[in-house]
């Protein structure tokens, strides 16, 4: 099992961390016809150049937009632009792969950098014709990512970490997430830079992603609004519940980009038991700073003691339990709150009734999270519940394999989860809310729709 870890030594960009994993040894051409083929119609490079600084070799990794007049990507941060947030845009951009906001942001006298020492450099060519940027929203991102045919894993992993960010977007400018059209997410640079990273991720065979701590800077930069201050809404929003190191550097070090691949991907800390040290790789920005590197470390690691999962058929990794109890709460704001801890990125919510004390009935509510995301999602529950205090525990998690799928029945398509048993047997699990939707669009019994789905052979 391979895992790798991120040291976040200078702040951390979507092409700070794909430079360390083509550092590691992913395939930049293979990447690059992979993002050709998820978007035919753009005309781009993905520019690799051998860069030191401070004695350290590494990657500067970018996404350059060809005859684009107002894309000239020169360095690692998504900044130095203006954009108007939502349905309106006026863009004068010079970044290095968007920054994913719906409003005005103009970072040129912290954000021009340049190459610094280029030993050599890899123009992958992509695409056949210039096309403007088009504003996407969304599920229009998700709808490119899905309809390629890049591997499920790496789809999942880009299709959470857009989720994520559009999550962010949305609460920074009060907004639905429906309503939020992201020029600058949507834009090729960033498309490729969180593809891209999730399609290394894949090349290289990672199971499990750790990042221990963020950096971020101080300061202010000029916006089309007026001065904004550092770290970026979005990427303070992103950052929220995570440990963060405030840097004595005047410049936005993390980038909502390189905030939402990493704390949408971690684990949390790494595990402390012994792995085996396989690579490293170094992802350098393209400011340089007098106080240190600006670069991302990836070390890669392989994890023997897990290969007798694969004997069971299992995956294993770690998981955070918080529990509470609670006997002063209607039921209605608990099915709230269980709805708004799902849609947070809890892995599962669960509740059992429960015997308080003065012999009143209460609920038990048991949470499974992520690691990384469990100071989050305690956070939300100590605002939404009347619970004092929370109990968190680390378990560690057998799991089945399991893979996405769209299923078409005689009704139409349906999303399910394929899940390996042991034994070789293979099981179709059918998507709730799907089939709910789709009997209700065509007025048959949900059993008709789900006993198709569970009888459907791959």
């Amino acid at each position: 099992m391979n895992i790798i870890r991120f040291d976040s030594v200078g702040g951390a960009s979507g092409d700070m961390i794909l430079g360390t994993l083509i550092g590691l040894g992913a395939d930049v051409s293979e990447l690059s016809k992979q993002l050709i083929r998820l978007l035919p119609d753009e005309n781009f490079s993905i520019i690799v150049e051998k860069f030191e600084s401070y004695g350290i070799n590494g990657i500067q990794a970018k996404v350059k937009i060809k005859n684009v007049d107002h894309h000239h990507h020169e360095h690692e941060h998504e900044h130095e632009h203006e954009h108007e947030h939502e349905h309106k845009h006026e863009h004068g951009h010079g970044h290095g792969h968007g920054h994913e906001h719906g409003h005005g942001h103009e970072h040129g006298h912290e954000h021009g950098h340049e190459h610094g020492h280029a030993d050599s450099q890899v123009d992958v060519a992509g695409g056949q014709a210039s096309v403007p940027h088009q504003h996407r929203g969304l599920n229009d991102i998700i709808a490119l990512i899905h309809g390629s045919d890049a591997p499920t894993r790496a789809k999942d992993r880009a299709t959470r970490i857009f989720q994520r960010l559009g999550q962010a977007e949305a609460a920074v400018h009060g907004v639905d997430i429906d309503q939020v059209h992201f020029h600058e997410v949507g834009a090729v640079d960033s498309l490729a830079d969180i593809f891209g990273i999730c399609l290394a991720l894949e090349q290289l065979d990672i199971d499990h992603v750790y990042c221990s701590g963020y950096k971020i800077g101080h300061g202010t930069v000029r916006c089309a609004h007026g001065l904004m201050p550092v770290p970026a809404p979005a990427t303070a929003r992103l950052l929220e519940g995570f440990p963060v190191t405030r840097l004595p550097i005047a410049s936005e070090l993390t980038t909502p980009t390189g905030a939402a691949v990493l704390t949408t991907l971690s684990e949390g800390a790494l595990p402390t038991r012994p792995l085996l040290l396989r690579g490293t790789g170094h992802g350098h920005g393209r400011k340089t700073f007098p106080e240190m590197p600006n670069l991302v470390r990836a070390l890669l690691f392989e994890d023997g003691a897990t290969t007798a999962t694969t004997e069971t058929e299992m995956d294993a990794d770690t998981v955070s339990v918080i529990s509470f109890e609670t006997d002063d709460q209607t039921a209605e704001s608990i099915g709230y709150l269980s709805e708004q801890l799902l849609a947070a990125g809890a892995l599962d919510v669960s509740m059992t009734p429960a015997q308080m004390k003065k012999n009143r009935p209460g609920v038990r509510v048991q949470i499974l999270a992520r690691p990384a995301d469990e100071s989050r999602l305690a956070t939300m529950i100590l605002t939404e519940s009347s619970t004092l205090g929370v109990r968190v525990q680390t378990a560690r998690r057998l799991f089945l394999p399991r893979t996405t799928a769209r299923i078409t029945t005689p009704w139409g398509e349906v999303n399910a989860k394929i899940v390996d048993r042991p034994g070789g047997l293979r099981e179709t699990v059918p998507e709730y809310d799907d089939a709910r939707r789709l009997a209700l669009e065509q007025k048959i019994p949900i059993r008709r729709i789900l006993d198709s789905i569970r009888n459907w052979q791959l």
